[in-house]
C-alpha cells in the first residue's frame, strides 16, 4: 500500500492511506474521511448539460462523495491535443456543492474491452495490437467478437496510456485548489474476456519467456498467507523459481490467469506511476468478480483482474496502488468483503446495488472507507440508501473512531436469523425481523416476509452502546456478569444536529428498532454480579 503524502506546493496535503489503530482510513484535510456516496453512470459525466440537474439531487439527498469519470477518448481526441472540459465541469460542481470526488481513468481498459480508447489508438492496427483469443477454444459469454480489446501485452499502448493519465492528473493539480478530487481509479474492470490469455504476438513472447523473479519471490515470501488457489496453481510443478510461464504454472486457463494477472498489474502500476509522479492522489484498482457460478473459467469472467485469488500477484505487480476493491453485484456481499480485507488491502466499495443494509456491513463490519452504489443518479429522493446516508454521515465521527478502536460491527439479518457478535467484552444478539402486525391489534409494525434488519453497533463508553438500526432487536451479555438495560435514550437527526427525543421502556425496550425508519438510541448497561 502506497503512502501518497506529496504536497503540492503552497496548498494543502493531499488526500493519503493511513494506519490508524486497527483501521486503515483515507485522510482529508488532516482528519480520516468516510467516504459514503455513489457512482454515475458512466456516460453522464460526458456531458455538463446533463449533469447539471444531477449535482443538485445528489447534494440534496446527503450524498459528500461522487464517483465521476475522466474518458482518454474525451481527453486526447486527437494525439497530443488535450480537452479537460468534462472533467473541470465534475470538479466544478462538485466543489460548489461541497461533494468530494473520485475519478475513474476510463483508458485503454473499460470492462475488459477497450472501447473508450481514443479513435486515434483503435484505428492504428499495426501501431497498437489487438489481443487476440484462440479461436478453437473460444469462451462464450458476456463479450462481443466486434469489441475492440488491446494487448495488455503492447508497451507502446502501454506508453501512451500512461502519458495521456499523467496530463490528467498534473491537470487536476493545477485547477483543483479546493483539493475537490480524492482519488483516481486507474482503468475499469481490466482483464481479458473470451480466453484465458492473450495469444497475440506480443503476449506469445512473454509467454514464452522467464517468468519474472519479482513475481517468484514475492510468492514465496507471502509463505501460509499465499492464496490457496495461486499456491496450488504454483505447487503443482514443484513451486519452480524459474522457468517459462508455462514450466512454472502449467499451461491451462489458470495458468494463463496467474500470466493475465501479472501482465495486468505491471501494466495499471506502470499507468498509475505515471500519473502520481504529476499529482499524488491515492490510486486503485477495482474488479469485475469472479469465479462465479455462471463463470467459473478465466475468460467468462475477465481473466487478469484483481480478483480475490490474484490479489496476491496484484500486490506484487501493482505496489503504487493504494488498494483493491471489489465491485459487488453478487449476494454474498459479506464474503466478497472478508475476500478483501487481507494483507493490509482496506476496503472500498465502488459499485454495489443500491441497497442500504451493504453500507452497514461494509462500514461497522469491514472498516470500509468508502461504498458506492452504481447509478447514483437515478435513485429518487428519500431513498433508503439516502436516509442511511443522512445517518451514517452525521455519526461519521465517531465511526472512524470506533472503526480505529476496534469497537464497531455492521450487521444484516433476516427473517428468523440470529446474530453473535463480541464488542469490548458483550456477547451482542442481534435478532432478525418478524411479524409485529398482529401485536398491537393496529397493524403497526414490520412484515417479516419482506424485511430485512440491518444497522450499526458502536460502544461508546464501558457500559454504554449507539445503535443505530431498523427491523432488530439486541440484546447484550457479559460471561461475568448479569446484564441489564438500565436506560435507552432516543436521539433524533434535526437540521444535521442530534437531538434528544423519548426515554424509551417497557415494550419500546424490546421493540426499539421495529419499523420502516432507521431509528437511533444510545444504551446504558447495568453490570450485576452473578449470584
Amino acid at each position: 500500500m502506497t503512502d501518497t503524502t506529496t504536497k503540492p506546493t503552497g496548498r494543502r496535503a493531499l488526500p493519503t492511506l493511513r494506519r490508524n489503530g486497527a483501521a486503515t482510513h483515507l485522510f482529508v484535510d488532516g482528519e480520516p474521511y468516510l467516504a459514503l456516496g455513489g457512482e454515475l453512470h458512466n456516460s453522464s459525466a460526458s456531458s455538463p448539460e446533463y449533469m447539471d440537474p444531477v449535482w443538485d439531487h445528489l447534494a440534496a439527498n446527503g450524498v459528500g462523495t461522487v464517483i465521476g469519470t475522466a474518458s482518454w477518448q474525451l481527453v486526447e481526441p486527437d494525439e497530443g491535443r488535450f480537452d479537460f472540459t468534462a472533467v473541470d465541469d465534475q470538479i466544478s460542481q462538485a466543489q460548489q456543492r461541497g461533494i468530494r470526488l473520485v475519478l475513474i481513468w476510463f483508458g485503454a481498459y473499460k470492462n475488459a474491452e477497450s472501447t473508450y480508447a481514443p479513435s486515434w489508438v483503435r484505428r492504428d492496427d499495426d501501431r497498437f495490437t489487438r489481443a487476440e483469443r484462440d479461436a478453437a477454444n473460444l469462451l462464450t459469454g458476456r463479450f462481443t467478437l466486434d469489441a475492440p480489446v488491446l494487448s495488455v501485452f503492447d508497451e507502446r499502448l502501454r506508453d501512451a496510456d500512461a502519458r495521456a493519465f499523467a496530463e490528467l492528473m498534473a491537470h487536476i493539480a493545477e485547477v483543483d485548489v479546493h483539493g475537490t478530487v480524492i482519488a483516481v481509479q486507474v482503468e475499469n474492470e481490466v482483464g481479458l474476456l473470451g480466453d484465458s490469455r492473450d495469444r497475440s504476438p506480443h503476449a506469445a513472447a512473454a509467454w514464452g519467456a522467464a517468468v519474472p523473479a519479482e513475481l517468484l519471490d514475492g510468492l514465496a515470501a507471502r509463505g501460509e498467507r499465499l492464496h490457496p488457489h495461486v499456491r496450488a496453481v504454483w505447487e503443482r510443478n514443484g513451486a519452480r523459481r524459474s522457468g517459462t510461464w508455462a514450466e512454472v504454472f502449467g499451461t491451462d486457463g489458470e495458468a494463463g490467469e496467474i500470466f493475465m494477472s501479472w501482465g495486468f498489474s505491471r501494466y495499471v502500476d506502470a499507468v498509475a506511476r505515471t500519473g502520481i509522479a504529476r499529482h499524488g492522489l491515492p490510486v486503485f484498482a477495482n474488479a469485475w468478480l469472479g469465479p462465479q457460478p455462471n463463470a467459473l473459467e478465466p475468460g467468462r469472467y475477465p481473466s487478469g483482474g484483481p480478483v480475490a485469488r490474484m490479489l496476491d500477484v496484484w500486490q506484487i505487480g501493482a505496489p503504487t496502488l493504494a488498494f483493491l476493491s471489489p465491485d459487488i453485484y453478487v449476494d454474498d456481499f459479506d464474503g466478497t468483503l472478508a475476500q478483501y480485507a487481507i494483507d493490509g488491502n482496506p476496503i472500498y466499495v465502488p459499485e454495489a446495488k443500491p441497497e442500504a443494509a451493504l453500507a452497514f456491513i461494509a462500514v461497522g463490519a469491514y472498516r470500509a472507507i468508502g461504498f458506492n452504489p452504481f447509478g447514483i443518479e437515478d435513485l429518487p429522493a428519500g431513498h433508503e440508501v439516502f436516509r442511511a446516508y443522512e445517518v451514517l454521515n452525521a455519526l461519521s465521527g465517531e465511526i472512524v473512531r470506533a472503526q480505529a478502536e476496534d469497537r464497531i460491527h455492521g450487521f444484516r439479518v433476516s427473517t428468523g436469523e440470529q446474530q453473535r457478535v463480541d464488542i469490548g467484552g458483550f456477547e451482542v444478539t442481534i435478532n432478525g425481523p418478524f411479524d409485529t402486525r398482529g401485536i398491537f391489534g393496529t397493524g403497526t409494525g414490520s412484515n417479516a416476509e419482506d424485511k430485512v434488519g440491518y444497522g450499526l453497533v458502536l460502544r461508546t463508553g464501558e457500559d454504554e452502546f449507539l445503535v443505530t438500526a431498523t427491523s432488530a432487536s439486541l440484546s447484550f451479555a457479559r460471561q461475568e456478569a448479569i446484564v441489564e438495560i438500565d436506560e435507552l435514550q432516543e436521539e433524533v437527526l434535526r437540521d444535521g444536529v442530534w437531538v434528544r427525543r423519548r426515554t424509551l421502556n417497557g415494550d419500546e425496550r424490546h421493540f426499539m428498532f421495529y419499523g420502516d425508519d432507521l431509528r437511533t438510541v444510545r444504551i446504558s448497561l447495568l453490570r450485576r454480579p452473578r449470584p
